[in-house]
């Protein structure tokens, strides 16, 4: 069957789906039902000229077929079509003893037999909003585009056989997750998007606002979320909203792929700039907030960023300029008041580090190794226990620094609290130390290069503390001396043992942290990627480390993915792969790219009934749906392989047709019922 160009009376819209009376997913033939009434009447309201094809992909035989159990609405107004594929067509095709089911040939076979202009391949539990269908009424569509939308997960107890306006009411009000290009996200019924457990949003206090990518990570690790051009969050915390020194503690880095990339970042609420600053290392950047009650929507806003650069190669989003790892509510400051550290107290703590005092403060280079010291100021004495607090104002030039305190009788780091804020290119960076009274010990500036050893230069404007200098003065009694000797012995022959050894010098990343508040996260590193025993070539790598292809609406893809029918016959249409469905979908939004359909995805959603755990693809029921399948003996087409194919694809400015002529049955004629 040839792909032959519609008469005057074919329909602007013919919509596929395909299905078979055997209760797979959950009642199947009420989601159906559903279907095809609140389509007929979206189309009797809208004024839409469509046809339905339901095609019955080997239905059983001791089973009613579907035209025979499916209700025409009342007055309805669009033909259904109703074409089976029969059991023996079923059976010559690899697999067919462990699927009944083969979706996405069953949808090409109705894809090559439809006769609209345009052609939407969907799913029969899918209901369309309203505004979508008056869209396509519209007769906007256009060729050359694939027209996609976000999937909105809602209840299955979807009124059948209500009224087209409650029906609608029944979607906006019932909602459990929403599947976009960036991911998919919980919601609420009504639709707002809510964190996960865990997030990096300490909720109830701050939560999850629109912008954000999927949370990634593990808890070894930890967990973060790349952030769009304009994220935001939602403050409510009912302990500090009221107070005028509240803050928004964020940790952010730019992206841990590029040691040279940055961005800069303005924090707005109602359009009023509460801080901006530019962030080139990992930090945690205190935002103050102002005076106010109730929910408060805060937005992060890029303003500059470096060029994407060294992302991994199979990595299609773009603007992943930083990365959120929490944002938590702060009670007001406990200290307002510092006293000034003169900056004669630090001295050069590595002997290839250098300083120079200038006009605006101290002029400091590290020497070259990652995580050496460069500045000590001490030692210093606790006069008592309590929380100390110590400020640094400096200026970055070139790279970055940590600071911390190490306490010197012990010979460690002693745990700490660190933000800062940031004003006029200058960074405020605050370390707080739970001190006990007569604890000895010493603070720290070290050179934290992003991605190895490299110099790092910053300008040390001032210091200062919540006690003034004198209270710290170190007088050492006896004791204290005695353990202090005892303590410097033991030194010396860790670095006596560390020379011999050919280890680092007693100055180097061993004995400084690399990041302020170091943890289990670590920068990731490029390597190739391998699945199972193929691996990309070197040529591939390198060619998508220059040429990232485009992002892909993937994400539910299946449930509508609409273009000119002629650009069905120029794919083949769907893979005809004898596997379970999964990513075939995503694989053809790919194949369509590369044939020359661009993509737009349209703000108008679809919803999808929501089917039984381990029936279909859910966050929750993804493990049952695998045990199901591998108990089957059924498999399904991994999304690192539709990576992999689609840079084949973009790197050979080809597409990858894996169908022949004859595909959607096209070998044979089938049975239509029409109603």
């Amino acid at each position: 069957m040839a792909a032959e160009t519609p008469g005057a009376a074919a329909p602007y819209l013919s919509v596929v789906v395909t299905s078979r009376n055997d209760g797979h997913g959950g009642d199947p033939l009420a989601r159906l039902q559903a279907f095809v009434n609140t389509f007929d009447a979206q189309c009797r309201r809208s004024g839409l000229d469509a046809e339905l094809i339901i095609v019955e992909w080997n239905p059983p035989a001791e089973r009613p077929r579907l035209h025979q159990i499916v209700r025409q609405p009342d007055g309805c107004v669009i033909p259904l079509r109703f074409i089976e594929v029969p059991k023996p067509l079923h059976e010559r095709l690899p697999r067919a003893s462990v699927l009944p089911l083969f979706q996405m040939i069953g949808k090409n076979a109705g894809i090559r037999r439809a006769r609209g202009r345009f052609v939407l391949a969907t799913n029969i539990d899918i209901i369309f909003s309203n505004d979508l269908v008056k869209f396509l009424a519209s007769r906007q569509l256009r060729p050359g585009v694939m027209y996609r939308v976000d999937r909105h997960d809602i209840e299955s107890d979807y009124p059948v056989e209500g009224a087209l306006d409650d029906q609608a009411a029944y979607c906006e009000t019932h909602h459990l997750r929403v599947h976009r290009s960036s991911g998919t996200f919980p919601v609420d019924p009504l639709g707002h998007l809510l964190p996960v457990t865990p997030d990096v949003f300490a909720a109830p206090a701050v939560t999850i606002g629109a912008g954000w990518h999927m949370r990634e990570g593990e808890p070894s690790s930890g967990y973060y979320r790349w952030a769009t051009g304009e994220a935001s969050m939602i403050v409510s915390g009912p302990d500090h909203a009221g107070d005028a020194e509240a803050a928004l503690d964020l940790e952010i880095e730019p992206s841990p792929y590029d040691p040279a990339s940055w961005v800069e970042i303005e924090v707005t609420e109602d359009e009023r700039v509460l801080a901006r600053a530019r962030i080139s290392d990992r930090r945690i950047w205190r935002v103050p907030l102002a005076k106010a009650s109730g929910a408060r929507y805060i937005v992060l806003r890029t303003v500059a960023a470096s060029p994407e650069r060294s992302l991994p190669v199979f990595e299609r989003r773009a603007g992943l300029n930083y990365r959120l790892l929490s944002a938590r509510l702060m009670p007001a400051a406990q200290v307002t008041d510092y006293a000034a550290f003169p900056l004669e107290r630090w001295r050069v703590a590595h002997r290839e580090a250098a300083s120079e005092r200038t006009a605006d403060g101290l002029m400091v280079r590290s020497a070259a190794a990652h995580g050496t010291y460069a500045l000590r100021c001490g030692p210093l004495c606790a006069p008592r226990s309590e929380i100390f607090t110590f400020v640094m104002d400096v200026t970055s030039v070139e790279g970055h620094l940590s600071w911390h305190a190490v306490d010197e009788l012990a010979d460690r780091w002693i745990p700490a609290a660190q933000h800062e804020t940031s004003e006029s290119g200058r960074r405020r960076m605050f370390l707080s130390l739970n001190l006990k009274r007569g604890q000895v010990f010493s603070l720290y500036a070290a050179n934290r290069r992003r991605g190895g050893d490299g110099v790092s230069a910053f300008i040390l404007h001032s210091t200062a503390a919540s006690a003034v200098p004198a209270d710290f003065q170190f007088t050492p009694h006896p004791g204290v001396m005695m353990q202090g000797a005892r303590l410097a012995a033991t030194k010396a022959l860790r670095r006596i043992a560390r020379r011999a050894s050919g280890g680092p010098r007693p100055e180097a990343a061993t004995d400084a942290p690399t990041r302020a508040g170091d943890d289990a996260r670590g920068e990731p590193a490029m390597s190739t990627v391998a699945l199972g025993n193929v691996a990309p070539t070197a040529r591939i790598e390198r060619y998508l480390a220059e040429h990232r292809p485009v992002a892909i609406h993937r994400n539910a893809a299946g449930d509508f993915q609409l273009m000119a029918r002629e650009h069905w016959f120029e794919v083949h249409g769907y893979p005809e792969f004898t596997m379970y469905s999964m990513n075939v979908d995503g694989l053809l939004g790919d194949i369509a790219h590369h044939v020359g359909v661009s993509e737009e995805v349209l703000p108008m959603p679809i919803y999808h009934l929501e089917h039984l755990e381990g029936s279909g693809w859910t966050p929750e029921g993804e493990g049952a749906l695998r045990k199901r399948l591998a108990d089957s003996g059924a498999d399904w087409l991994d999304a690192t392989t539709v990576d992999l194919w689609s840079a084949w694809m973009d790197w050979l400015k080809r597409p990858m047709i894996f169908n022949g002529s004859d595909w959607g049955v096209g070998d044979a004629i089938l049975e239509e019922t029409i109603l």
